[in-house]
């Protein structure tokens, strides 16, 4: 058995259960040293966290049929993932229905701190934790919507290592009082160029067997990036804001929210919330202002970079139209001069790689003055719209394409006629041709051929046919 002093705080944890056996309990006692000092069970519970330590390639638990992804064997415990490879370690099938409780102690191995469980035929409320360094961490899981037993997986992060012990799984105490979230334990504000505006995440918050008030409040070494709203909820719970604002640094930032309450046996009930930034040096040319757009190639570059950050916010970019979008089976096709929903854009009016194209959705009020159908003579041209930012990152895309969706109302376009440089410099010299062989338009913006007589437009600039 493992010494009283690290042992002390696990069973503080669990005074709620102390009445109630547990369902499942793997301890990794039987890790332990042997007779072959190359066998190596250190770490953990003889307070070593780095070093030659934990090189045990033999694990001995209390019950068969775990799997393991490179774990060795500690000190009565086990050390998941490697300094290059991703480890995981998995749990029997536990037989359990309904909601359940899972208990569990963990430790960083030197100057890592980062780890991940989920949790297979049940909904777990904590799924990331950021551990305290040299120490173990008692860490507490509410599992809910159980059918038929579930499986636990505890997964390092990458380069970051862990040490587990003590996994225990109890019958949810129905009078045992808990906060929940929606988003279990970490709400993730995604990757940010370092031109990102202020977002918002909403989360919902329940609170069962609780008396008095929930507080929310914002621990931060994070230059006070991150606020919430409102400071307190009713005890059965309800809505917070979330706000990460403008600002940050090009480097990761964290917070935590922290949601306390008393419980209705008098106990003190508190959870902690992981809130993450990663601001990248993206090189934007654009910030998503009306007055400085994201072009096409921020959309695209951004797409590559997750997108969650603006998933639901509204942002202005800048591109030239090279027509509606060809669909089949509703999905992007290519080009077309027919479709009255849709507009392409690029970052050049002569771009031919589809690779480089955006595609954007009109309606309502815009679709009447931004469709390639009614106004041929858009083609070639910059405009400016303001909407939603999709990319094939996120489950929701435009006709399959990373694109714009939601431009549906007048205030959320600019026409050519409007922005001051509706043509890049490389075609505003006096060099400039007439194409033949690309779409061009007569001044009533109907298409022409080069047989046409009189003024002709193309890509938004004027010629003369003799």
């Amino acid at each position: 058995m493992k010494n009283f002093s690290l042992t002390i705080c696990l069973l503080c944890s669990l005074a709620l259960y102390a009445q109630t056996e547990p369902i499942y309990y793997e301890s990794f006692d039987r890790c332990i040293d042997a007779e072959d000092e190359n066998y190596g069970y250190t770490g953990g519970n003889d307070n070593l966290w780095g070093g030659d330590i934990a090189k045990a390639y033999a694990i001995y638990q209390d019950s068969p049929e775990w799997s393991f992804t490179y774990v060795n064997g500690a000190n009565q415990c086990i050390k998941v993932g490697t300094s290059q490879k991703q480890g995981s370690a998995t749990t029997p099938l536990i037989a359990c229905s309904g909601e359940a409780t899972l208990i569990f102690r963990a430790a960083p191995w030197e100057g890592d701190s980062l780890f991940n469980v989920s949790v297979q035929g049940g909904n777990a409320d904590q799924t990331s934790f950021n551990l305290k360094k040299h120490q173990w961490n008692d860490i507490t899981i509410h599992i809910t919507d159980i059918t038929s037993g579930i499986r636990v997986t505890f997964t390092s992060t990458l380069k970051h290592r862990f040490f587990l012990d003590e996994v225990k799984v109890f019958p949810a105490d129905p009078s045992a009082p808990v906060i929940r979230t929606n988003i279990g334990t970490t709400v993730d504000f995604g990757l940010l160029g370092r031109y990102y505006t202020t977002t918002q995440r909403t989360i919902s918050v329940s609170g069962i067997n609780l008396k008095g008030n929930i507080s929310a409040t914002i621990d931060s070494d994070a230059d006070n990036l991150f606020s919430v709203s409102p400071a307190t909820l009713p005890a059965n719970g309800g809505e917070l804001t979330i706000t990460c604002k403008s600002g940050a640094s090009v480097d990761m930032h964290g917070a935590y929210l922290t949601l306390k309450a008393q419980g209705t046996d008098n106990t003190t009930v508190q959870k902690r919330v992981m809130l993450t930034l990663e601001v990248l040096n993206l090189d934007l040319e654009g910030s998503g202002t009306k007055e400085d757009p994201y072009t096409v190639s921020d959309v695209l570059l951004l797409a590559q970079h997750d997108g969650t950050v603006y998933a639901n916010e509204m942002y202005w970019v800048t591109g030239y139209i090279l027509g509606g979008v060809k669909r089949y089976n509703n999905v992007f096709d290519g080009i077309s001069q027919t479709d009255n929903l849709s507009l392409v854009l690029a970052k050049s009016p002569d771009e031919s790689n589809m690779d480089n194209i955006i595609t954007v959705q009109i309606g309502h009020d815009a679709r009447a003055a931004l469709n390639v159908v009614d106004n041929p003579e858009l083609v070639g041209q910059q405009v400016k719209v303001q909407g939603t930012l999709l990319s094939q990152g996120l489950t929701s895309t435009y006709l399959g394409k990373t694109g714009v969706k939601n431009v549906n109302t007048n205030e959320q376009y600019v026409l050519p006629g409007d922005i001051s440089t509706a043509l890049p410099q490389t075609q505003q010299d006096d060099t400039r041709q007439l194409n033949p062989d690309q779409p061009m338009y007569d001044i009533l913006g109907r298409p022409v051929t080069s047989a046409h007589k009189g003024i002709v437009i193309q890509h938004g600039t004027k010629y003369l046919l003799p």
